[in-house]
C-alpha cells in the first residue's frame, strides 16, 4: 500500500505543447510592441553617456589646471570629435595641439559610436569682440577658459548628436568662468551659450 501510495502523489506536471505555444507568442507580441521603446530608450542612452564623457572631460581638465597651475587643453583625436578626444596638460605655453614628450596626456576617450557626432564652437571675447578659437578648449591655470593667444573668456558648445531615428540632440555649454552644463535645446528655452550661464 506503501508504494501505491507514493506513486500516485507523485503525479508530473508539465506544459502541454498547446500553453507553450501560447505562451511564446503573448511573449512575440510583448516584445514586437516593446522594441520601438526600447529603441529610443538606447538612443537616449548613447546621448547620455556622450554627454556625461565630455562633461566629465571638461571637469577633469578644469580641475587639472587649477592644481598644476598650467594649461590643460581638451582636443578632438585627428581633428574630428567623432575619432575621440584628449585631455592634456601643456604647461605654460597652451597651442591647441598634444605634443608627445613635452605635452603631459591626462585622459584620452575612445571614439563615438556609429550614428552619433559632435560639433563644437567657442569663442573668445577679448575687449567685448568675439572670434572664433579652434577646434579645442582650454583652460588656464586659474580654471577659466582662454585661447591659444590667452584671451580670456572663451564660451563654448558641444552639440552631441545621434542621427538615427529621428535624431536627438543635447548641448553642453561651457561659460567663460569654466562651468559646464547640459541642457536639451528641443525642450530648454535657455539652451544658449553666455558668458555667465
Amino acid at each position: 500500500m506503501g508504494i501505491l501510495s507514493f506513486t500516485i502523489s507523485r503525479r508530473q506536471r508539465a506544459f502541454s505543447l498547446l500553453e507553450l505555444l501560447v505562451t511564446i507568442a503573448v511573449i512575440s507580441v510583448m516584445l514586437v510592441l516593446a522594441a520601438p521603446s526600447l529603441n529610443d530608450f538606447m538612443r537616449k542612452q548613447r546621448i547620455l553617456t556622450t554627454t556625461d564623457a565630455i562633461t566629465s572631460a571638461i571637469g577633469q581638465a578644469r580641475t587639472r589646471a587649477l592644481a598644476s597651475n598650467s594649461y590643460v587643453t581638451i582636443a578632438p583625436l585627428g581633428g574630428d570629435w567623432k575619432n575621440g578626444w584628449q585631455v592634456f596638460s601643456e604647461g605654460q605655453n597652451p597651442d591647441g595641439l598634444y605634443t608627445p614628450g613635452t605635452d603631459i596626456l591626462i585622459n584620452q576617450y575612445d571614439p563615438l559610436p556609429a550614428g552619433m557626432s559632435i560639433s563644437y564652437n567657442s569663442t573668445a571675447f577679448a575687449g567685448g569682440v568675439g572670434t572664433t578659437s579652434g577646434s579645442y578648449l582650454i583652460y588656464g591655470p586659474n580654471g577659466y577658459t582662454t585661447s591659444v593667444t590667452r584671451q580670456p573668456q572663451v564660451i563654448a558648445s558641444f552639440y552631441v548628436t545621434y542621427n538615427q531615428g529621428g535624431g536627438i540632440t543635447r548641448r553642453v555649454i561651457v561659460n567663460a568662468l569654466g562651468r559646464a552644463r547640459t541642457c536639451d535645446p528641443a525642450a530648454d528655452t535657455t539652451c544658449i551659450p553666455t558668458a555667465t550661464q
